[in-house]
């Protein structure tokens, strides 16, 4: 069993490598916190997914980013987005987009910091249906 175990880790490292750094995970810290992946479509668009847990709320989202270099390492991006999600065990959905700045370092390292404007429906929040939050990333990039 180690065996097939360290065969598996290596196998998806050597595949996690040569795919030049298409990949991220991490966290994203906000009003709770979010497990975030984000995943390389091309040089200019990506996909991002969380599973985020805060004060009362559990929600699952998905952004499509358009990524535009400012300089060496430095990106700004841009998109929509929606989320599914419980507040106060009330069932909301989300629409709306994101847009944020990142680093990324030379080491397989990367920060942003994102605003997140969504307007929801559902009984939530009490005739309240819009929602934005600032978050701050950091992802290990693979």
């Amino acid at each position: 069993m180690k065996k097939t175990i360290a065969i598996f880790l290596v196998s998806f490292c050597a595949t996690a490598f040569a795919n030049a750094q298409d990949n991220a995970l991490g966290i994203r810290l906000t009003n709770g916190a979010e497990i975030s992946y984000q995943r390389s479509l091309n040089d200019v668009n990506r996909l991002e997914f969380n599973l985020g847990w805060g004060w009362n709320t559990t929600a699952l989202s998905g952004f499509y980013h358009w990524v535009n270099p400012i300089t060496e390492g430095f990106k700004w991006f841009i998109g929509p987005g929606a989320a599914l999600g419980l507040f106060h065990s009330n069932t909301v959905v989300g629409l709306g987009g994101v847009v944020g700045i990142e680093y990324n370092f030379d080491v397989p390292l990367q920060l942003s910091l994102d605003w997140r404007p969504m307007l929801n429906f559902g009984n939530a929040h009490d005739g309240n249906y819009g929602s934005a939050n600032v978050g701050l990333g950091i992802r290990y990039k693979f």
